[in-house]
């Protein structure tokens, strides 16, 4: 255990002491750009490929190993932990988990610094904890959490129903105190019981006034135990908003441990909200931003007039102008009223107003997610380990677009300071929900983005794909860009991957298949906005034609000359419904594959067994022979398929306990 302690212990070392002139590609003056036969890299991205397999096949072998290691590692402290105890675990291990901390301990405030550098409020919790239970607790408290700690032991695969359970025993509700004997007890429900807890001896009382003496002649001079001083105490069933009126729970975070904004709102809804604020009268000040029981607060819209632009010469005008041309003939249909105007959730205003300045409220880069369904949904907990996740590894923003106002964000999200939740309207019908990606994409104004759907979490060193992105996609460049998949599609000779054969696009394949977890700079929103409206207009199959930038010719003076020319720099699309128009994925790829991207990441997006199992991959892992013969280089920054909430938990506290 020592020795696999010291190994973890390395992996912890400051960086800049062990990063090799291999593993250079990822300090964001190098793309890790998928080296490829046949479509080629693009745009210089056969030296970025070159980078990209040098650090995934020699300089990352040392760090796989180590990683591989340091997971042993926690296994095996873990197996001590359970069998002989914390105190004996650290004998035994050699105190393992601290090696790589200073020889001289550490005050709780520099515990709590580090927490808050390295994790924020998940790291700072643990560290609270810990010390409640040493200074704080009765004897009683720590054995009612030893029974909680003996009921996850036993629940493993179950935690979200025992954290459910919790809850719910922990909001307030029933029989709760209002006052002593002799005092006011105000209690809005009205029910109210006078009588000796310890003897469990009460009367109701059959009338009471919203604020009543706790006396016995309250309660007809009953005394239910005559010689003891009593107490009152209220039924609570619910709880009730500022105007005395009760708070719609099904649309409050838990179950109804405080008001929110939404319960309390009696002209809640979405789409009431666009009604309200999108007439022509200017956006609000920042100062004034979700007065009063506001719950959604437009941001964005299609009229300018309404929507929060940069100010004067600030530099992410240059973004807004792309945006605003690109999304033109989107705005000018009157069919797709709404579909690009983008809410806040009042709930999250202080994040907002945190991440974004007066001078311009779009994000200089952020991660962006959606998200919809019903509250406590399995898409909420999914998007729970993926916030909690870029919290623990990120300094970046996390944009979570939810659609509808059905779904619920959960309580714990608001503790996250980088969370941020946006909203937009539901999609319009007969096109997949799976389009809102696109949406979210160009609702998030982020200069610089990374797309994760919920069943992702991050890992350590995602936050140089920023970097990469902003290099890669530009006004020469202006095309999404997409990991490469774990599967080839195209049909050839030797593929192994015959099952998934795509064979709806019968042009040139310009590159293998990717997957649809994209990184875009605002020059690639021009293709995003294209992309979406043909994707409208196959929605009726009227076969409505669409106008289309043509991005091929960007060579000759970049997208914002192609812009500013007009309809002069567009060509007619047919808007016929196409077998590859049916999910994101496969017309992401397409369009690219039209337009003659050939730009891909290395595979980033990797699913979760196999952080487990790194020294044991094959070094040619989804070869293909027309595109990756010597395999797909693996980039271990983020994992998809995280589906389970359970095992993901498992796999971020690895990741944090084996994290600098």
């Amino acid at each position: 255990a020592r020795s696999l302690a010291r190994a973890c212990a390395h992996v912890r070392e400051p960086r800049s002491t062990r990063v090799s002139a291999a593993m250079q590609p990822f300090d964001g003056t190098q793309a890790p750009v998928g080296k490829q036969r046949g479509g080629g890299a693009g745009g210089g991205g056969g030296a970025a490929g070159k980078g990209c397999s040098t650090w995934t096949w020699r300089g990352l072998a040392a760090m796989v190993t180590l990683a591989a290691l340091c997971a042993v590692n926690f296994v095996v402290q873990h197996q001590l932990m359970r069998s002989r105890g914390e105190a004996s675990l650290r004998s035994e291990a050699g105190a393992s988990h601290w090696l790589a901390r200073s020889a001289v301990p550490k005050s709780r405030e520099e515990d709590r610094a580090d927490a808050l550098a390295g994790g924020g409020p998940l790291n700072t919790r643990r560290i609270e904890l810990a010390q409640w239970v040493a200074d704080v607790a009765t004897v009683q408290e720590v054995v009612a959490l030893q029974v909680l700690r003996d009921w996850l032991e036993k629940s493993r695969g179950n935690m979200v129903q025992v954290t459910h359970a919790v809850e719910k025993d922990a909001t307030g509700f029933g029989w709760v105190s209002c006052g002593s004997e002799g005092e006011l007890c105000s209690c809005k429900s009205k029910e109210v019981r006078f009588g000796d807890a310890e003897a469990d001896a009460w009367v109701n009382a059959e009338r009471w006034e919203p604020s009543s003496r706790c006396v016995a002649s309250s309660f007809k001079n009953q005394d239910p135990s005559p010689g003891k001083v009593k107490s009152c105490q209220c039924h609570s069933t619910i709880a009730f908003c500022k105007d005395g009126r009760p708070v719609d729970l099904a649309r409050c975070s838990g179950n109804g441990e405080e008001t929110c904004r939404a319960g309390c709102d009696r002209n809640f809804g979405l789409q009431k909200a666009f009604a309200d604020q999108s007439s022509s009268r200017p956006s609000e000040p920042r100062s004034q931003l979700c007065v009063g029981e506001r719950t959604f607060e437009l941001l964005w819209t299609c009229n300018r007039k309404r929507s929060r632009v940069p100010l004067g010469s600030h530099p992410h005008q240059e973004a807004q102008e792309v945006l605003d041309r690109s999304m033109a003939q989107l705005c000018a249909d009157p069919s797709l009223d709404g579909q690009l105007s983008v809410f806040l959730d009042c709930e999250f205003l202080e994040n907002y107003l945190r991440w974004t300045s007066d001078g311009s409220e779009w994000l200089e880069e952020a991660y962006v997610t959606y998200v919809g369904g019903s509250k406590d949904s399995k898409y909420e907990w999914q998007a729970t380990n993926l916030v909690r996740s870029i919290s623990l590894f990120s300094t970046r923003p996390v944009v979570v677009m939810v659609f509808g106002d059905e779904f619920v964000p959960p309580l714990s999200w608001r503790e996250l300071p980088n969370v941020l939740v946006y909203r937009m309207l539901p999609i319009t019908p007969r096109v997949s929900f799976n389009f809102n990606k696109i949406r979210a994409m160009i609702g998030a104004r982020a200069v610089v983005g990374i797309q994760l759907d919920t069943d992702q979490i991050i890992a350590p060193g995602m936050d140089s794909v920023f970097n990469g992105t902003r290099r890669e996609i530009t006004d020469r460049y202006p095309w999404p860009m997409l990991p490469v998949h774990w599967m080839s599609r195209d049909r050839y000779p030797g593929n192994g991957y015959e099952a998934y054969v795509f064979d709806l696009y019968k042009e040139k394949h310009t590159m293998r298949w990717n997957h649809a977890h994209p990184t875009w700079t605002f020059w690639a929103v021009a293709f995003l906005c294209d992309l979406l409206l043909e994707r409208y207009m196959g929605r009726s199959g009227s076969g409505q034609a669409i106008k289309a930038w043509k991005l091929q010719d960007v060579s000759r003076g970049g997208l914002m000359s192609i812009l500013r020319a007009g309809g002069t720099s567009q060509e007619s699309r047919a808007g016929n419904y196409q077998g590859w128009m049916i999910e994101d994925e496969d017309m992401l790829n397409v369009n690219l594959w039209r337009d003659g991207a050939a730009k891909a990441w290395c595979k980033f997006d990797l699913e979760p067994s196999l952080f487990l199992t790194r020294p044991f991959l094959q070094k040619n892992m989804y070869f293909d022979p027309q595109w990756y013969p010597d395999g797909v280089p693996l980039v271990f920054f983020s994992s998809h398929n995280t589906k389970n909430f359970e095992s993901t938990d498992w796999l971020l506290t690895l990741l944090t306990q084996c994290t600098e």
